[in-house]
C-alpha cells in the first residue's frame, strides 16, 4: 500500500513535468544567490524605488537611505503622489565564486513597461525601449527581453538598475523580472501568445470568406458588414501580439492602427445587426456612429499617450450605448426572428463577460489578456454557423428555383412547339384549299375551252363539283385559324388579366344558344361530333346580363379538356344554373380523371395532366390558368373533384350582380 507522503511525492513531480513553468511561481527577494541558471529566477520583494532621475543611480554602490522597498508587480496610479516623468527601480543578486560562464544565452524579461525604460547591469546600459529626446518615442505594449551580456556578469554582487519615465501617471513594474536562459523566456512569449495569433488568423481568413461570398452572392448587406468586423477583429488581435513589430516599425502608429480598429468594431457589428434582421437605422445609432467618427479623427490626429488614455476611457464608458442597441434589436426583434438569431445569442453570451475583462484591461484597472480572443472565437464561429446556415438554406432555395424556372422554360417551349404546330397545321390546310381551287379552276377553264357548246351546263356542274371538292379544306383550314385566333387572343386576354388591365363588356345573351355555339366550335376544330354530349341550361331559356367573352372563354376551355382528354363515347355533362345568387357551370366528364398530385398543380401556367398523353394532345398549357383568372376577376370560385379512373367534375360559381 502507497504511503501518503509518497503518494503526494509522486503528484507534485507529475504536476512539475506536465508544468515546467510552475518552477517560476516561486519568488526569491532582491540580494539572493543564484547558484545555476537552469531554472528560472523570479525577483518579486525588496526591489528598491525611487522617483526622480539622476544617471549616477545606474552604479553599482549607491546612497540607499532615499530609496523605497517595494514588492513588484506594483503597476498603477499613486492615490498619494504624481509619479508622472523619470522613476527607478534597483535589485541586485549574487554568483558564487566558483561562477561559470553558461553554456547558453541568459536575458530578463521584465514584461509590459509603460512607457519608456533603459536596463542597467554594473552600471552599464545594456538595453532600452523607446526615447524621450529629441522626440517622445513610447511603446507600452512590447514584452521587454534583454540579454544578460556574460563578460558583465561577475562572481558576488551584480546590481540591476531599470531608468522608467512614464508619460502618464500610471507607473511601475506590470509583473516580476525574471532570470532564465533566454532561449526560455521567448519561447514562453511566444507560447502564450500563440492562440491570441491563431485566433487573429482564423478572424482574418473567416472574414474574407463571408467578404467573398457577399461579392460572388451579391449579398452587400449582412455578409459584407460581418465579413469586415471578423476581418478588423483579426488585425486587432494579431497587432496586440509581437506581430505590433512585425506589420510596423513605429509603435506609435501601430497603437494608432490597434485604437482604430477599434473604434470601427461596434459599428461594423451592429451594422451587421440591422442588414440581417432587415431593420432601419435608427437616431441613436447614427449619433452613436458620429460619436465613434469623433474618436477616430482624435486618435489619428492626437498621436500621445495622454490622448490615448482619452479615447479609450471614452469608448469603453459608451460601449455600453452599443450593447443596449444590441439588445434593442434582440428584444424588439428576438422572439419573431429566434430562429435566425440563436446561435448570435449564443455567440454574445459567451463574448460579454470577456469584453467586460479587456475593457478594465484596457483601462488598466486589471490585467487578464487572453479571454477576449476565445470569447471572440465562439462568438464568431456562433456566427459564422448562423450565417453558414442561411447560404445552405439559400443554395437550396435558390436550386430549386433554378429547378422550377428549368421546368417553366421547358414547358413554355412546349406551349411554343404546340403553337408552332397549330400555325403549321392551319397553313397547310389554307394551302391545300388554294391548291384544290386553283386545280378545279384549271379544269373548268379547259372544258370551256373544249366544250364550247355546253357551256352553261359545264359551268353548272363545275360549280357544283368545286363546291364539293373545296369544302372540308377551307372548312378545316377556317377552324384551324380560328383556334389559332383563340390561342393568341387567350394568352393576351390572361396577360391582361395577370396586370388587372381588363375591362369588361356586359351585355344581355342566351345562355343555351352561347353553350351551343361553344360545344360546335370545339367538335369543328376537333373534328369529333359526339352524340353523347349533354347539355342542361335550367331554365331553358334562361339569358343573363353577362361579359360574354369570359364566359365564353371558361365554358370553351373546360369543354374542350372534357373532349380531349376523353374517350369519343364517354359521356360528358354541361350544366348552368342559377342558385343562391350565383350563376353556377359545372362541366363534367367520365373519363381517366386526376391524381392528387395532378390536382395541385393543374391550374398553373403550361402545367398539363395525363402525362402518359399530354405530348400527343395539342394545347398550349394556359386553358385553366385562363379559366381560374377570368372566374377570380368575377369575383367567383372553381372548384374540381377528380381521382385516377373516375373522371373530372368542374364547377364555376360567380356571383349574379356585375362586378363594379
Amino acid at each position: 500500500m502507497i504511503s501518503k507522503t509518497r503518494f503526494s511525492q509522486f503528484f507534485l513531480g507529475f504536476l512539475l513535468f506536465l508544468s515546467p513553468t510552475l518552477v517560476s511561481l516561486v519568488a526569491e527577494p532582491c540580494g539572493t544567490m543564484i547558484t545555476s541558471f537552469e531554472k528560472p529566477v523570479v525577483l518579486k520583494t525588496d526591489w528598491l524605488f525611487r522617483k526622480g532621475d539622476n544617471l549616477d543611480w545606474r552604479d553599482e554602490s549607491v546612497e540607499e537611505s532615499f530609496w523605497v522597498k517595494r514588492s513588484v508587480p506594483d503597476y498603477g496610479i499613486s492615490k498619494t503622489e504624481n509619479l508622472t516623468g523619470y522613476h527607478w527601480y534597483r535589485c541586485s543578486f549574487y554568483l558564487p565564486d566558483n561562477y561559470t560562464t553558461p553554456v547558453e544565452p541568459i536575458a530578463i524579461q521584465l514584461g509590459r513597461i509603460r512607457d519608456i525604460d533603459e536596463f542597467y547591469l554594473n552600471g552599464t546600459l545594456i538595453d532600452k525601449t523607446g526615447t524621450v529626446l529629441p522626440r517622445l518615442e513610447v511603446d507600452f505594449q512590447k514584452i521587454r527581453i534583454y540579454s544578460l551580456p556574460t563578460h558583465l556578469l561577475k562572481p558576488g554582487l551584480n546590481v540591476m538598475a531599470i531608468r522608467i519615465y512614464a508619460a502618464t501617471n500610471l507607473n511601475g513594474l506590470k509583473e516580476a523580472p525574471t532570470i532564465a536562459k533566454e532561449r526560455l523566456l521567448r519561447e514562453a512569449v511566444f507560447s502564450k501568445e500563440l492562440f491570441a495569433m491563431v485566433c487573429g488568423y482564423v478572424f482574418i481568413f473567416m472574414g474574407i470568406y463571408f467578404l467573398v461570398g457577399s461579392i460572388v452572392r451579391g449579398r452587400a448587406g449582412e455578409n459584407f458588414f460581418f465579413a469586415l468586423f471578423s476581418i478588423f477583429m483579426g488585425i486587432y488581435v494579431l497587432i496586440r501580439t509581437q506581430h505590433r513589430d512585425i506589420l510596423f516599425e513605429s509603435f506609435t502608429w501601430s497603437y494608432v492602427a490597434e485604437l482604430l480598429v477599434l473604434i470601427c468594431l461596434p459599428a461594423f457589428f451592429i451594422n451587421f445587426m440591422h442588414q440581417y434582421l432587415k431593420l432601419k437605422r435608427n437616431i441613436v445609432l447614427l449619433v452613436y456612429e458620429v460619436f465613434l467618427s469623433v474618436l477616430f479623427v482624435i486618435t489619428l490626429f492626437f498621436r500621445n499617450p495622454k490622448t490615448w488614455i482619452l479615447v479609450i476611457a471614452l469608448f469603453n464608458y459608451a460601449l455600453p450605448i452599443a450593447m443596449g442597441l444590441v439588445i434593442y434589436l434582440f428584444v424588439k426583434n428576438g422572439k419573431s426572428n429566434i430562429k435566425k438569431v440563436k446561435f448570435i445569442l449564443i455567440g454574445i453570451a459567451c463574448l460579454l463577460p470577456t469584453i467586460l475583462i479587456d475593457s478594465l484591461s484596457a483601462l488598466e484597472i486589471i490585467s487578464m489578456p487572453g479571454t477576449l480572443y476565445l470569447g471572440f472565437l465562439i462568438f464568431l464561429v456562433m456566427i459564422s454557423i448562423q450565417l453558414s446556415n442561411d447560404i445552405v438554406i439559400g443554395l437550396e432555395n435558390f436550386i430549386e428555383q433554378e429547378k422550377e424556372l428549368i421546368q417553366m422554360e421547358r414547358v413554355k417551349t412546349g406551349f411554343l412547339i404546340n403553337l408552332s404546330s397549330e400555325f403549321k397545321s392551319g397553313m397547310e390546310k389554307i394551302k391545300s384549299a388554294i391548291e384544290n381551287i386553283t386545280t378545279n379552276q384549271s379544269k373548268s377553264l379547259v372544258k370551256d375551252v373544249v366544250k364550247p357548246s355546253a357551256k352553261k351546263a359545264a359551268k353548272k356542274k363545275s360549280k357544283i363539283t368545286n363546291t364539293k371538292h373545296i369544302g372540308d379544306p377551307v372548312k378545316q383550314a377556317e377552324d384551324h385559324i380560328s383556334y389559332m385566333s383563340y390561342m393568341v387572343e387567350e394568352a393576351i386576354l390572361l396577360r391582361k388579366l395577370e396586370e388587372r388591365t381588363y375591362i369588361p363588356f356586359y351585355e344581355s345573351f342566351s345562355v343555351l344558344e352561347l353553350v351551343k355555339n361553344c360545344v360546335a366550335s370545339v367538335e369543328n376544330h376537333l373534328g369529333q361530333h359526339r352524340k353523347n354530349t349533354y347539355i342542361d341550361i335550367k331554365p331553358n331559356d334562361l339569358e343573363i346580363y353577362f361579359p360574354k367573352e369570359l364566359l365564353f372563354c371558361i365554358l370553351r376551355n373546360l369543354v374542350e379538356n372534357a373532349y380531349q382528354y376523353t374517350d369519343p363515347k364517354t359521356d360528358i355533362h354541361i350544366e348552368f344554373f342559377n342558385r343562391d345568387g350565383f350563376h353556377q357551370l359545372v362541366v363534367m366528364d367520365e373519363g381517366m380523371g386526376l391524381s392528387q398530385i395532378e390536382m395541385e398543380t393543374i391550374f398553373q401556367k403550361f402545367v398539363r395532366g395525363y402525362r402518359d398523353k399530354k405530348n400527343e394532345i395539342p394545347g398550349a398549357g394556359i386553358g385553366l390558368t385562363l379559366v381560374e383568372a377570368s372566374t377570380n376577376f368575377l369575383s367567383g370560385t372553381v372548384s374540381l373533384k377528380s381521382s385516377e379512373g373516375m373522371g373530372a367534375k368542374f364547377t364555376i360559381r360567380i356571383p349574379e350582380k356585375p362586378k363594379k
